[in-house]
């Protein structure tokens, strides 16, 4: 079975390409429901591209730069759940290629496949909610080319690029997902310990990483929105207490046959392999890389088994390593379909048993423009977005604002733009927002004791 992967062909990315979109249209069969996290990138985006701005009108802690991505995709494609899987699947292959070409770049193995490249597809198959256009999963790619820059320098590549290069990778990862910057002390480890680098080149790797943010600053500063970047996207970002949409032992569960197969490999890989010293190197960044992994799904404000992708080179590799040093014939030909297809077949059993607390249910309501002061999606998997509460914490501090002049009307001119036909309150404000603005307060009647419809006048 993997003996087709074992040549060092670029054409069997095409075969790996293949494998991804077959197994992404049999799982989607077992999906009964919108994912969580996906659907509200799917309404950021919306929300976005109907000229709302983030932070100030949009409540969240979602990277700067993937909220770009999400009102750019909405823009082109509208809201869209097959269009976010479709570059997703380009955007998961391109890191298989990146990953595989990496390692035979720097000869991580006696021989030259695209078994790691394959296996790299095989893992994010089998991690929950892989098919979302995740910003975990986008910081990734960066995250790879990052360590192409850092392994080049542990090969005694010596160029100022490199560093400036590492650094720029990384601080666009962190841009995506504030919780990927923890990987820019991973890889500064990296450096000092297994290079001889000189600080002024680390200076170089440093700057490159601010350099990101400090655009990224530079914007909101021109747009005068400054204070919300600071206080939505790095303060509640770092400091929001994490929520667990999956437990622990949920995520155990869910990745119980992944995590099986992992400690084979590793068992097998580290009692039978021999390695050169830079090989050896380049295991331990990538195991300094799944630290930081497990750092990123410490750091996460949702805790849904996505930060597993960054565990993905770790687990890749090691897989690789393990089947490159099977000798029995017998291993050879039962090993590979027990481990593909288990990690594949229990992510598909586990859709139907493990993952209902990641799925949106289903809120009824008759009105068409509908905003809800709270993080409930529900509302809106048959209607358009209509609330800027993506983060129920940051919801809640930005109405506090409600005491303050500038942050009033801000408020206010912001519901007099999305002109909801009905306001759900499910966090108890509405009272002081009314008695803040009375102009508003006679647009809108009570109906009940959390929802207020729109006077038709």
């Amino acid at each position: 079975m993997l003996r087709f992967f074992r040549i060092n062909d670029p054409y069997r990315l095409v075969f790996i390409f293949l494998i991804l979109i077959v197994v992404r249209i049999t799982q989607s069969f077992f999906i009964d429901g919108q994912f969580v996290m996906e659907l509200k990138w799917l309404l950021l985006g919306e929300w976005l591209d109907k000229g709302f701005k983030m932070y100030r009108e949009a409540y969240d802690y979602t990277g700067p730069l993937a909220a770009m991505i999400y009102k750019c995709m909405d823009f082109l494609f509208g809201r869209s759940p097959f269009a976010h899987h479709v570059v997703s699947s380009l955007v998961i292959i391109f890191q298989a290629a990146l990953f595989n070409s990496i390692l035979l770049k720097n000869k991580a193995f006696d021989e030259n496949n695209y078994l790691p490249g394959f296996f790299y597809v095989i893992v994010i198959l089998s991690i929950p909610d892989f098919m979302s256009l995740s910003p975990q999963l986008m910081s990734m790619t960066f995250i790879l080319k990052a360590l192409s820059s850092v392994l080049r320098r542990i090969d005694n590549q010596a160029t100022d690029e490199l560093f400036l290069n590492s650094g720029l990778f990384v601080g666009t990862a962190a841009m995506i997902y504030l919780p990927a910057s923890i990987f820019f002390f991973v890889f500064l480890v990296s450096l000092i310990v297994f290079s001889s680098a000189i600080t002024r080149r680390l200076l170089l790797y440093f700057f490159g990483f601010t350099l990101v943010i400090g655009l990224c600053a530079v914007y909101f500063l021109w747009r005068g929105d400054m204070y919300y970047f600071l206080e939505f996207f790095f303060k509640q970002g770092l400091l929001l207490e994490g929520e667990q949409l999956l437990s622990p032992w949920e995520i155990i569960m869910v990745s119980g046959f992944l995590i099986g197969a992992f400690i084979i490999a590793i068992f097998k890989a580290i009692s039978a392999s021999r390695l050169t010293n830079f090989q050896q190197r380049l295991q331990q960044v990538i195991w300094f890389m799944f630290l930081g992994g497990i750092g990123c799904f410490f750091m996460a404000n949702k805790k849904t088994g996505l930060e597993l992708l960054y565990m993905t080179p770790l687990l890749a590799y090691f897989l690789t390593h393990y089947f490159m040093l099977i000798r029995r014939r017998i291993a050879k030909a039962i090993m590979p379909a027990i481990v593909v297809f288990g990690m594949i077949g229990f992510n598909i059993f586990s859709y139907g048993n493990f993952l209902e607390p990641l799925i949106v249910p289903e809120v009824v309501t008759d009105q068409k423009n509908v905003m809800v002061l709270n993080e409930n999606f529900g509302y809106y998997l048959e209607k358009e977005s209509g609330s800027p509460c993506f983060s129920k914490p940051i919801c809640m501090q930005a109405f506090e604002g409600l005491d303050y002049y500038e942050s009033s009307a801000g408020i206010y001119k912001l519901i007099e733009k999305s002109t909801p036909d009905l306001i759900i309150d499910e966090i108890g404000i509405a009272e002081s927002l009314f008695f803040r603005f009375p102009l508003l307060e006679e647009q809108y009647k009570k109906r009940n004791s959390n929802s207020y419809v729109r006077i038709n006048n």
